[in-house]
C-alpha cells in the first residue's frame, strides 16, 4: 500500500489531523479510553465534541475525564494568581479528551498568561457589581459547559458572544474566521512538562512539593467572527420577559420525573407578597393568581431551590441568592428574562476568593444540572 502523503506537508506530523478526511470519508474521532472510532454522519448538527461526549456517557459512565495531559506546552501561574487557579482548572469543553486535535489555536512565542491573569482577577473582584454579575450569569446561560473563569473571560472580552470554537472547530463546520477578527484568550489547563532524569538534584528528589499547575493561553472566536456555511441551529433567542411556554411546560414534567409535586392550588390566607413556595423534601406551591411570566420565575426560583437544597444539600446561608441566580441562568438560556436586577449578597462574597469561588460553583451545578433535564 502506497505511503500516504501528509494533507499540510507544511504543518509539524506531531500537529497534523489525527485522520485527515477527503470528500468521501466520514468525519470521526477515536476514543482516548478504549481507541473505538466514532464516526459522525451528520456532521453539521453534532460536533466531535458531542459525539465523544455521548460515546463516553453510554460506553464509560462513572469514569473520570481525563485532564489535557498531551497538550504540549503550558506555563506555571504566577505565585500572585495562584488563589485564582480553582476558577480555570476544568478543561476547556473542545479540548476535553480531545488532546490530539488542535481545535483551538494559541499564539506561539508570546507569553500571555500574565496578562490573561491579570485580567481574570479584575473580572473576578468587578463581579460585585449588580450588573456585571447579572452579565456574567447571561454568560453562563451560553457557556455552562466553560469553567466559571473561561466564562469571565469570554464575558470581559466579547460580552455579546453566542457561540464560541477553536479556528479549526469552526472550519470543520464550513465556517472561516474573517480577516483581522482577534481571538478570545482564555486558558486551558495543562499538564507540566516532565523534568529530565539528569535535572533533578538529590535536594529536589527527597522534597514532595505540590505539583505547579501549567495553563496555556489559546483562542475562541465567536460566530459573528465567522463566516461561511448557515448553521441554523445555533440561532440564539432574544432575552424578553414573555412566558415560555415551552419552558413552563418542560420545567413542570422535569419536576414530576424528580418525583416533586407542583401546586398551583389557590391559598388565599398566604400573604400576596409570597408568590410561592419550596416545602422540603419535594413539595413546590406557585401562586396561581400571578400571570404567566411570574408564576414561571417562581417555578424556576422554587424549582431551583430543590436542586440546592433537596439534591446538592448547600447550605441556606446563601441559598436565596444562588437560587435566584441559578434561576436567572437557565431561563436566559430559554431567552426568559427572570426580570432580577440586583444580586445584594454578591459584594459579600467576592470579599473572599474561596467564598466566592464555592458560590458560583454552586450557582452553576445548579444550573447546569437543570438545564440538562430539560435538554434530555
Amino acid at each position: 500500500m502506497p505511503k500516504r502523503e501528509p494533507l499540510y506537508p507544511h504543518v509539524p506530523k506531531s500537529r497534523q489531523p489525527l485522520l485527515p478526511r477527503t470528500k468521501s470519508q466520514a468525519v470521526t474521532i477515536t476514543c482516548p479510553i478504549c481507541g473505538k472510532v466514532i464516526e459522525i454522519p451528520e456532521y453539521n448538527k453534532v460536533t466531535r465534541s458531542d459525539a465523544l461526549g455521548e460515546h463516553l456517557k453510554k460506553e464509560h459512565a462513572g469514569q473520570p475525564r481525563l485532564p489535557q495531559v498531551m497538550i504540549e506546552g503550558g506555563e506555571p501561574v504566577p505565585p500572585q494568581y495562584r488563589d485564582l487557579i480553582e476558577f480555570i482548572s476544568e478543561p476547556v469543553p473542545e479540548y476535553s479528551l480531545m488532546t490530539l486535535l488542535p481545535a483551538v489555536e494559541a499564539e506561539i512565542g508570546e507569553k500571555k498568561i500574565d496578562v490573561v491573569m491579570k485580567q481574570l482577577k479584575a473580572g473576578i473582584e468587578g463581579i460585585q457589581e449588580s450588573y456585571q454579575f447579572r452579565l456574567f450569569l447571561t454568560t453562563m446561560a451560553k457557556f455552562h459547559d466553560y469553567s466559571i473563569g473561561n466564562q469571565i473571560l469570554i464575558m470581559l472580552q466579547r460580552k455579546d458572544a453566542t457561540h464560541v470554537a477553536g479556528f479549526n472547530t469552526w472550519k470543520d463546520l464550513g465556517r472561516w474566521v474573517k480577516k483581522g477578527e482577534r481571538g478570545i484568550s482564555i486558558l486551558a489547563p495543562v499538564m507540566p512538562p516532565k523534568p529530565k532524569p539528569e535535572e533533578k538534584t538529590l535536594e529536589e528528589e527527597e522534597t514532595i512539593e505540590p505539583q505547579p499547575v501549567y495553563f496555556k493561553v489559546v483562542y475562541v472566536f465567536d460566530i459573528a467572527q465567522t463566516e461561511g456555511k448557515p448553521l441554523p441551529e445555533f440561532e440564539v433567542p432574544v432575552l424578553t420577559g414573555e412566558a415560555n411556554e415551552e419552558l413552563f411546560y418542560e420545567l413542570k414534567i422535569l419536576m414530576r420525573e424528580r418525583g416533586v409535586t407542583v401546586s398551583f392550588e389557590s391559598r388565599p390566607y398566604v400573604d400576596p407578597g409570597i408568590k410561592g413556595q419550596f416545602t422540603a423534601p419535594n413539595q413546590i406551591w406557585v401562586r396561581p393568581e400571578e400571570p404567566p411570566a411570574q408564576q414561571l420565575k417562581t417555578l424556576l426560583h422554587e424549582s431551583a431551590h430543590y436542586y440546592s437544597a433537596g439534591v446538592f444539600r448547600i447550605p441556606r446561608a446563601d441559598a436565596e441568592t444562588i437560587a435566584e441566580s441559578a434561576a436567572y441562568v437557565v431561563g436566559a438560556h430559554y431567552g426568559f428574562d427572570t426580570g432580577v436586577r440586583s444580586f445584594p449578597y454578591v459584594a459579600l462574597w467576592a470579599r473572599d476568593k474561596k467564598v466566592l469561588q464555592v458560590n458560583l460553583g454552586a450557582i452553576r451545578k445548579v444550573a447546569t444540572t437543570m438545564l440538562e433535564g430539560l435538554e434530555k
